[in-house]
């Protein structure tokens, strides 16, 4: 009863906002809600993140938007999300089970279960990681899980926690919107940022913005963004990541968070670790291949015989590969004249869609690039990017070089000149 006695003096007292006679009494409730005097930052951060806090299970749909540095097309997916948190648990935090579906791939769909003492893959069969003997290797694939955060992790990403809120290095701006019909604060956080390049790959971040979305009326997250500008080489990249909350329930099915959820026909087994082939022992002659170039042309490793050989795998989304990119430009514009010929080989980027031709020239690259099958990479065992062979006038492997550092340009050249 109070409450219509407070909405019925807000009338007198308050312009009605402009409307028409089709909108309900909802909408221009909702509308005058919006009006209302606005809280402090300070209040609402606290409020929300204690709203995050107290939720300590539910079920969960989630959409997700993602826009990677290294790729113009915006990734889709559908997250529907059981959990638990549990506060003595170091490994995740949480037992729950996620179901993970980017929109277009229906074979890229995942199922992750995590029950406080397995973390389990399900797909046609369950692999099964107890914390017992894996704990440091589930720890490690935290990362790989998407999950509503604000209300699914300790520390309320990206909410922000009360450090942040004391620290100068990020400003905050609130004001209120509609989403989905729904009356919202909207809390805007911009981290400063450092001018200066990272000092591994030469990256300069230009900007680092966070959005949030929050009810009005209980402080709940509905939705959040993230969003990067960074100075990438030549290249200004944008990175964008979206997560809506389209459903939330408090209550969660605790048998869905053991292994007696996994069906009867699925057939489990105990994690085995990948284990790395030996890489192509020096003097191995190097696996023939006959690849394209940008222009269609075909280029054969039998044909390069008599001359010293670099051979560069790598690919454009790649930071320590296109860190590589000037040292691999510089030692063939010194090397060209003098038998040694630089090949760069890209086993994944698509030459068209992926716009390597406009990639490369920005980046001044005059070497010849080929493009590849991911079966190449089996041939060579690579198992990480950059992977330089130096390969004799036999085409036998004189040397192998494997990640980036910015001594590697004198490391190549040191070998090149035994060689010539």
């Amino acid at each position: 009863m109070k409450r219509h006695i407070i909405f019925a003096f807000a009338l007198i007292v308050l312009p009605l906002p402009m409307c028409n006679a089709q909108e309900s009494v909802e909408t221009i409730i909702r509308k005058l809600h919006m009006s209302n005097t606005q809280e402090s930052v300070e209040t609402v951060i606290r409020k929300t993140r204690e709203k995050c806090q107290s939720i300590q299970e539910g079920h969960y749909v989630m959409e997700r938007k993602m826009k990677h540095m290294d790729d113009k097309d915006t990734d889709y997916y559908r997250n529907t999300c059981d959990f638990r948190k549990l506060p003595d648990d170091t490994v995740m935090g949480k037992a729950f089970s996620i179901f993970n579906e980017p929109l277009g791939h229906p074979e890229w769909n995942r199922h992750i279960l995590y029950t406080g003492n397995e973390l389990v893959y399900l797909r046609d069969t369950a692999t099964i990681l107890s914390c017992v003997q894996w704990a440091d290797e589930i720890k490690n694939r935290r990362g790989n899980f998407d999950f509503f955060t604000p209300i699914t992790t300790r520390s309320c990403y990206p909410i922000p926690t009360e450090k942040q809120e004391a620290d100068s290095d990020y400003v905050f701006s609130l004001g209120e919107t509609l989403l989905d019909g729904n009356p919202c604060y909207l809390l805007d956080i911009f981290v400063k940022v450092d001018p200066t390049p990272d000092p591994n790959f030469g990256i300069i971040c230009l900007r680092y913005e966070m959005n949030i979305w929050i009810d009005k009326q209980n402080y709940m997250p509905l939705q959040y963004s993230v969003a990067f500008d960074n100075i990438d080489g030549p290249d200004t990249v944008y990175q964008y990541e979206e997560c809506k909350l389209v459903t939330f329930d408090p209550k969660v099915d605790e048998s869905k968070l053991t292994l007696e959820s996994i069906p009867d026909n699925v057939v489990q087994s105990d994690y085995v670790p990948y284990k790395a082939s030996e890489p192509l022992a020096e003097g191995t002659s190097a696996p023939d291949w006959a690849l394209p170039t940008l222009t269609g042309d075909t280029v054969r490793l039998a044909d390069l015989k008599g001359k010293v050989v670099l051979l560069d795998f790598f690919y454009r989304s790649c930071a320590p590969c296109c860190a590589a990119l000037p040292i691999m430009q510089s030692i063939h514009e010194k090397y060209k004249e003098r038998g040694v010929v630089l090949i760069g080989i890209d086993p994944y980027d698509n030459p068209a869609k992926d716009e390597m031709a406009e990639f490369l020239s920005k980046r001044g690259i005059t070497y010849k690039v080929l493009f590849s099958v991911n079966k190449l990479n089996d041939a060579y065992r690579i198992h990480g990017f950059p992977t330089l062979f130096i390969l004799d006038r036999e085409g036998k492997i004189v040397k192998t070089h494997r990640g980036f550092s910015k001594e590697m340009g004198d490391e190549i050249e040191a070998q090149l000149l035994k060689m010539l």
